[in-house]
């Protein structure tokens, strides 16, 4: 029976618990999920220090360190990245376990049961995060053994869009991606196409991030269609390309906010369209407040209530206008 997933939100919620216990955690998951950035993201709101080591690029000396010779004894000196200060506290986020040599993985037995190794003994107020691929991702990975299996939890995490809209919209991502996805949310991940050698890209949150920088800087589609293919992949650039031809039948987004409000087709991939134009363009002001909330009454419920919702996730304080409990008492049952 397969392990049930938990989305990247659940993480969040999961990593603050085994934190507060002081229980090592190893978090399984596809390439470009996010795993490197929710544990930085995590040290960096509680005010953590991180060490990143990737033990895919480690020898076990590299970890229990290089032997010295003091007062006639052998002394192990241990890594620099190492934490020392035993005043100071973090995470030690031993980044591609599963993808280290089992010499490797050997090495840290110690380190995650006893916090320490060799004559190395990690400071009290760090914890242990441990990450790595799947076995079905088809990358470079080693069966953990049983030994060390034991000493960790072990969370499956998989991309769900509803999680990565919310951080495209704080992040800023381009409105062709958010747009996208909210139409075709089965690509925000795909796997690699194992027979394609002419192509091997395939899509991630990572690869979309990628995409959304690039069409930053130039998001003339036809010209840059082959850098599309080559971030995402072949299958989903193509729905991509395809897809982003619908921004030219929309309607002056800055006349919407301005109180023109055209007609609108009833078409899916347009109004999820025309919602990530809208949150781009949002401003913040008085007056974009009162036409966003006057304009999702023209829209199809559905989508009213995702532009509304969507826009107070890149601005709270749209809670607080006047026609926010107006809109809450007509639409609260729709809000889960």
């Amino acid at each position: 029976m397969r392990t049930p997933s938990i989305s990247t939100t659940e993480l969040y919620n999961s990593i603050d618990m085994l934190l507060e216990t002081d229980t090592p955690l190893f978090i399984h998951g596809s390439p470009g999920i996010g795993k490197s950035y929710i544990v930085a993201d995590i040290a960096q709101k509680k005010g953590l220090e991180l060490v990143d080591v990737r033990l895919s690029q480690m020898d076990p000396v590299d970890l229990r360190g290089v032997p010295s010779i003091q007062n006639n004894q052998t002394v192990w000196m241990p890594p620099v990245f190492f934490p020392k200060d035993m005043d100071s506290k973090g995470i030690l986020f031993l980044d591609e376990l599963n993808s280290a040599p089992p010499s490797v993985q050997a090495a840290i037995y110690q380190l995650v049961l006893n916090r320490q190794m060799g004559e190395y003994k990690l400071p009290d107020g760090w914890r242990i995060i441990c990450a790595g691929n799947r076995v079905s991702d088809r990358g470079v990975v080693f069966r953990l053994p049983s030994p060390l299996v034991n000493r960790m939890v072990h969370l499956h995490v998989e991309a769900r869009f509803e999680d990565f809209k919310l951080f495209a919209i704080k992040a800023g991502l381009h409105p062709f991606v958010i747009g996208f996805l909210g139409f075709r949310p089965d690509l925000l991940s795909t796997e690699p196409v194992v027979e394609d050698d002419s192509n091997p890209a395939f899509a991630t949150p990572r690869s979309y991030h990628m995409l959304s920088n690039i069409l930053k800087s130039r998001d003339d589609i036809s010209a840059i269609a082959p850098i599309i293919y080559g971030t995402i992949g072949y299958s989903s650039g193509i729905e991509f390309t395809s897809y982003v031809r619908v921004y030219e039948e929309l309607p002056d987004v800055a006349a919407i906010y301005e109180g023109h409000y055209p007609e609108i087709k009833n078409q899916p991939a347009l109004l999820y369209a025309l919602v990530s134009a809208l949150i781009e363009y949002y401003k913040g002001s008085d007056s974009h407040k009162e036409h966003l909330f006057a304009f999702s009454e023209t829209l199809p419920t559905e989508f009213g209530i995702m532009l509304i919702k969507d826009v107070i996730v890149k601005d709270e304080s749209l809670a607080l206008h006047s026609a926010f409990n107006e809109w809450v008492e007509k639409y609260g049952e729709y809000i889960i």
